[in-house]
């Protein structure tokens, strides 16, 4: 139906998707400090930034958006600063027995919160979408129809949720460790990397735009 190599699309994405990333180390923290619940809203909304993304590129608006160099700079700035300030609460919250008893008195305001934390994170990295763009057109030709590129982010966007939450089942085995263990693993570490790449990102965009 459509003139496209699926074996090499789905390899591909299956390849780019098992690297652990910014996402995975952000849910894997989410469910140290929120439980299942708060992992799995923040994948969704992870999900929903990437689809955000993947139809701004099937609208056209992501190369314009790479073409205006004030924009991009910004938003990067302001999606590194929301990776610091992420990385800090999950390092400054206890694990999620901890907390489990707070969130009921307010079930709704917890669950908005971790899925649009996940959303926005999603869309205050541009890098998402200048993947995209560059991504998709190895994948499509000029005889396949435009909402082609909605079916492949789909599928990628599938892949890319089903290891961030992989990951996550994965690191929560780490919970029968002792306490003070796993804390360290699925907290400070996490949160310490998500502090880190906020810094490396300024750092990387404050440089290109004094080249």
């Amino acid at each position: 139906m459509f003139d496209i190599n699926w074996g090499l699309f789905l390899l591909a994405s299956l390849t780019i998707n098992s690297i652990p990333g910014a996402d995975v180390v952000y849910v894997t923290g989410k469910y140290h400090v929120k439980g299942k619940k708060g992992a799995a809203l923040s994948a969704a909304g992870l999900a929903v930034g990437y689809y955000f993304y993947i139809f701004l590129t099937w609208l056209g608006i992501t190369a314009i958006l790479l073409s205006t160099p004030s924009l991009y700079l910004v938003i990067q700035l302001i999606g590194a600063i929301y990776l610091i300030w992420m990385g800090k609460n999950i390092l400054q919250s206890p694990p999620a027995t901890t907390i489990e008893n707070k969130e009921k008195n307010n079930p709704k305001k917890t669950k908005h919160y971790d899925f649009w934390g996940g959303f926005v994170i999603s869309v205050l990295n541009p890098k998402v979408g200048l993947f995209f763009v560059s991504f998709f057109p190895q994948f499509i030709t000029s005889s396949n129809p435009s909402y082609l590129i909605l079916i492949l982010g789909s599928v990628f966007c599938l892949g890319a949720t089903f290891f961030n939450v992989f990951y996550c089942f994965i690191f929560s085995r780490l919970k029968k460790l002792s306490p003070n263990k796993s804390h360290l693993i699925l907290g400070v570490i996490p949160g310490v990397i998500l502090i880190f790449l906020g810094c490396l990102m300024i750092y990387e965009t404050v440089s290109r735009f004094y080249q």
